[in-house]
């Protein structure tokens, strides 16, 4: 009778062996499967970053792209550096050339913008703007 209760208690314990193994078997695999999600949200999150910040380099690029050619159309218009070569002149007579450029195309935006509504006040700055550029001749 002992023996067969010694037969059953080592039967139970290796049944309880098994059942230990298989939990920690399964629980192992589960710890690999969401690790290796884990993982994959970790590389899209840093991939998602990745392309955000090349789109925000893109668009300053793009603005820079823009500023550039805004700058460059300034720069004809109203040159501010003359090269010794194309423009022999003296200093002062770069920036009297430029202040000239800057008048006569403030006296002609005011043209357009007042018009025939404030002839007074017109007046007054095309008088002051003709004595400076009379000066400056």
């Amino acid at each position: 009778m002992i023996a067969l209760a010694l037969l059953f208690m080592v039967i139970i314990g290796l049944l309880l062996v098994i059942v230990w193994l298989l939990q920690k078997y399964f629980d192992t695999y589960s710890s690999l499967h969401t690790s290796e999600n884990s993982q994959m949200a970790e590389l899209q999150r840093r991939f998602s970053i990745r392309q955000m910040q090349a789109e925000a380099l893109s668009c300053e690029d793009e603005i820079n792209v823009i500023i550039n050619e805004r700058l460059i159309e300034m720069e004809q218009k109203f040159p501010t550096v003359y090269h010794e070569e194309n423009y022999p002149q003296e200093e002062a007579e770069v920036l009297a050339e430029t202040l000239k450029n800057v008048l006569t195309s403030y006296m002609n935006l005011l043209n357009k913008n007042l018009g025939n509504r404030n002839p007074a006040c017109k007046i007054i700055f095309i008088l002051i703007a003709n004595s400076l550029f009379m000066s400056l001749c």
